[in-house]
């Protein structure tokens, strides 16, 4: 874990002032003279900013870490959410016989075939005993119905298998 360096400024007496030296021909050496230290200030050492940079990179995975968190929970929300589509399935043989069958295409593609798929009826013209879906693929599944009806209005919930 980071350690912080709390640093101190380095005060003196005369913090602007300097003495020049006569070097010769025109050319002066100016040196510092500060008078009396007050306080010595925090050493500036490879130790010293090297620490920062540790505190620098500690800070960057954190941030990543939380970044790659929120995108799984994020994800999570979204493959609870799921799709809707609406599809209508329309039987044109005598009952009991059936063929109202229809291979639905998702709109997004899923990870895996563990999504569940359940069905409401918005509309049919006649009796409907059950909706069954099967046939689950990575970018679709079929469809049919029983019953006596010849044109099924259905609204699809599908949720799960994104991630």
């Amino acid at each position: 874990m980071y350690i912080p360096v709390f640093w101190k400024d380095r005060i003196v007496q005369y913090p602007r002032r300097f003495a020049h030296e006569s070097l010769g021909n025109g050319l002066y050496e100016v040196k510092p003279a500060p008078g009396e230290i007050e306080q010595r200030g925090t050493q500036q050492s490879a130790t010293n900013f090297g620490n920062m940079d540790f505190g620098t990179l500690e800070n960057a995975l954190m941030a990543a870490f939380m970044s790659m968190n929120l995108r799984l929970m994020q994800d999570s929300v979204d493959d609870m959410r799921g799709q809707i589509i609406t599809a209508e399935l329309t039987n044109t043989l005598k009952f009991p016989a059936t063929n109202a069958e229809k291979t639905i295409t998702l709109p997004r593609m899923v990870n895996n075939t563990d999504y569940s798929v359940e069905a409401e009826i918005v509309s049919s013209d006649g009796p409907v005993e059950r909706v069954e879906t099967y046939g689950k693929a990575l970018n679709a599944f079929k469809v049919c119905y029983s019953g006596s009806a010849r044109k099924v209005a259905l609204k699809l919930h599908v949720t799960g298998g994104l991630y």
